[in-house]
């Protein structure tokens, strides 16, 4: 059972309308449910509610069932044709059957008998805004989830862009975690000397110069390896042994999961030419880290949003299956209903059908008794015969409104046990 509390805080921020002809039941619903909910619509009859609700849009829609001008079911398919999503509880003072399985026909959400038990009526409202809030939940994921691939798209075509530009104006070399070249551009190769296939697989000691400290590539690969950005100048001497000088910036690349999985160098020719131009390509680089970084933090956003998304999904999927069991348990119910209704009929026929002849055989011995005062002593063993077969036959009648009052009895029964299966699954 859930507290007052509970659906005052989940059920702060959403709609009902609520449509029943009776003025001081309806006076008494709407003070009590204006407690929980942000507002509370009312109309005193389907038609009313069903002008309503093409005007506004309403988070459930509560209504009785028997009503002028339009009774709450034909409302409910009405409202149903136009948004087949919409939450609608039926509250009803009678337990026909055949309500009962037109509503759930048309898809109601609950089913409440009057007098209300607002127990029964807070279990379900709690269940019902529920079950709307995960939805919408689902569907504001969704539309995040949209925006975050959309944006990711947008950012991807930049840092295409930049990259492009870096590749055309720096030498771009990347390395697996072994130090192995896996890439090599075009700039690369010309300055190099070297061809692609010739770079590829190779580490950089193929360029490196006899001249450069083997600690400066020790302390260059300790600090890729923990995390660390790493710029510096480099000697360098190509295939034909010419010398080069290169300004190197080193960074390590991460997986989805913050794990380093490759290093990507980025250098400039140490030339005059290209030392006026080191502020525009260090501007560059700076713009490169930035949409390598907001790419990553994307990628990121959009796995969380996904997790989020499955576990709705997941909640979806048992509300779901949850619903068809009560109306499985609804069905099995509705024929023990119609079982014991048609033996009660048939007995009622009985009893009346044993009233009937005890009225006609009574009026026969009152007629025999004013014609034949003359044979009053054969009259009166004969009525006392009839006496006889007269309380024979109400015993009978006793027997039979036994039996009925058991049927009947049997009918509550039946009715308790659909009340208590809502209610336990409500809890």
């Amino acid at each position: 059972m859930n507290s007052l509390k509970d659906l005052k805080d989940i059920s702060a921020d959403y709609t009902i309308l609520y449509v029943e002809d009776d003025k001081d039941i309806a006076n008494t619903l709407i003070n009590y449910l204006s407690k929980f909910f942000k507002e509370v619509v009312y109309a005193k009859n389907g038609e009313e509610g069903l002008e309503l609700y093409k005007q506004q849009s309403f988070d459930i829609v509560i209504s009785d069932i028997n009503m002028p001008k339009m009774s709450g079911l034909e409302m409910a398919e009405e409202i149903k044709n136009i948004n087949n999503e919409q939450n609608i509880i039926i509250i009803s003072a009678y337990s026909d059957i055949q309500n009962f399985l037109t509503s759930i026909k048309i898809g109601i959400d609950g089913y409440i008998m009057k007098p209300v038990d607002y127990n029964d009526i807070n279990n379900l409202l709690f269940k019902t805004v529920k079950k709307i809030k995960t939805i919408k939940e689902h569907k504001t994921l969704e539309i995040k989830q949209k925006e975050l691939l959309a944006e990711l798209s947008r950012d991807n075509n930049q840092l295409k862009q930049f990259s492009n530009v870096i590749d055309n104006i720096s030498i771009v070399s990347k390395t697996d975690l072994k130090g192995d070249i896996t890439y090599a551009n075009d700039f690369f190769v010309d300055v190099s000397g070297y061809s692609k296939e010739e770079l590829i697989g190779k580490t950089h000691s193929i360029i490196r110069h006899p001249d450069m400290s083997k600690g400066v590539y020790q302390e260059l690969w300790e600090s890729i390896q923990e995390g660390k950005v790493w710029e510096g100048t480099i000697k360098n001497r190509a295939k034909d042994g010419s010398i080069y000088f290169i300004h190197n910036v080193i960074i390590p690349l991460y997986d989805i999961n913050k794990n380093i999985k490759e290093y990507m160098g980025i250098g400039f020719l140490n030339t005059k030419e290209e030392i006026e131009r080191r502020q525009f390509k260090k501007k560059v680089m700076t713009n490169y880290m930035e949409f390598k970084k907001t790419n990553i933090n994307a990628i990121e956003r959009i796995s969380s949003q996904d997790s989020e998304l499955n576990n709705l999904k997941q909640e979806h999927e048992i509300l779901k299956e949850s619903l068809k069991k009560i109306e499985t348990k609804y069905k099995k119910a509705n024929h023990q209903i119609e079982f014991y209704e048609k033996g009660t009929k048939e007995k009622d026929t009985q009893y009346l059908k044993i009233v009937e002849i005890q009225k006609m055989n009574l009026q026969k011995i009152s007629e025999s008794h004013k014609k034949s005062l003359i044979k009053i002593d054969l009259l009166n063993k004969e009525l006392a015969h009839l006496k006889e077969e007269h309380d024979l036959k109400a015993q009978q009648v006793i027997k039979l409104n036994e039996e009925l009052n058991e049927q009947t009895n049997i009918i509550y029964d039946l009715r308790d046990t659909i009340k208590n299966i809502d209610t336990c699954q409500n809890k």
